[in-house]
């Protein structure tokens, strides 16, 4: 029972990533490029930057997709992409320093 239950969290975690890239990568990689390297040019974050995301918490980029930030060209999601596309372009955008 718990090898079936550990394997279906890691179809919903990998099936989550996935989703999490198709939307970054339809939404994301004009200013924060394909890659997530950001640019430096409109002064977009490095997000493969482990030291970038070490000062960022799941909450901050959750509420950073979702209201924009404010001073910078970072639009607001809220009403463009659904709760789910936004916690999944979230958790893809953390996993980013991870790779």
């Amino acid at each position: 029972m718990r090898l079936k239950m550990l394997v279906s969290l890691l179809f919903v975690s990998a099936l989550g990533a996935a989703e999490g890239d198709a939307v970054f990568k339809a939404r994301c990689t004009a200013c924060h490029g394909a890659d997530g390297k950001g640019k430096a040019a409109i002064g977009t974050p490095d997000f493969t930057s482990a030291k970038t995301l070490a000062g960022l918490s799941d909450a901050d980029v959750v509420d950073t997709v979702t209201n924009g930030k404010k001073g910078t060209i970072m639009p607001a999601w809220k009403g463009k992409l659904s709760d789910e596309e936004i916690a999944v372009v979230a958790s893809y955008v953390r996993s980013l320093g991870r790779k």
